[in-house]
């Protein structure tokens, strides 16, 4: 009979701790703002489909998205989708000029569309390597030395942060 009530006491006692070590655990909820992290860049002199030279950076980040709601789909052009929420990923050039960056001020086109990314299973937090190729007319883009800033909104139109290329120097022909 003491034996009984000796494994009842450690079975009283261990389903205890297991309840209050349980009760303790905080389950974090994941951001739903995304967030990007800068990752590679490279900037070269290409050829597009009509044969003429353009000068080329393929930019690499990572962006983290807690509801893993980002991306437009092609149906994706009536309210709200309109306006600076047309697009999803935005960037802006700087060009080195007289020993400073200032703004590319002939940039007419400064926007891409992420497609629409569905992430799978249970967890729908999403974590993907985005890489966008950007062509530049050498006639517009005079320098050869520049960096670029960017960010993304989701579809519920939450910004990420911003982040930025490392200084981009295109080779000299």
């Amino acid at each position: 009979m003491l034996i009984l009530t000796r494994n009842r006491g450690f079975i009283f006692v261990a389903i205890l701790l297991m309840v209050l070590l349980t009760a303790c655990i905080q389950t974090e909820e994941p951001d739903v703002v995304p967030e990007i992290v800068f990752v590679e860049a490279s900037a070269v002199y290409c050829t597009d489909a009509l044969g003429n030279e353009n000068k080329c950076v393929e930019l690499s980040f990572d962006l983290f998205d807690g509801d893993g709601n980002v991306g437009l789909s092609e149906s994706d052009t009536l309210p709200p989708f309109v306006d600076e929420f047309r697009h999803n990923f935005y960037f802006d050039v700087f060009e080195f000029q007289n020993g400073h960056f200032i703004p590319w001020p002939q940039q007419a086109v400064n926007y891409f569309n992420i497609p629409y990314l569905v992430p799978q299973g249970q967890n729908k937090s999403l974590i993907a390597r985005v890489t966008i190729d950007i062509q530049f007319s050498p006639s517009q883009l005079p320098s050869d030395t520049i960096y670029i800033r960017f960010f993304v909104y989701d579809r519920t139109f939450n910004q990420s942060n911003t982040d930025s290329t490392h200084v981009l120097d295109f080779p000299y022909e």
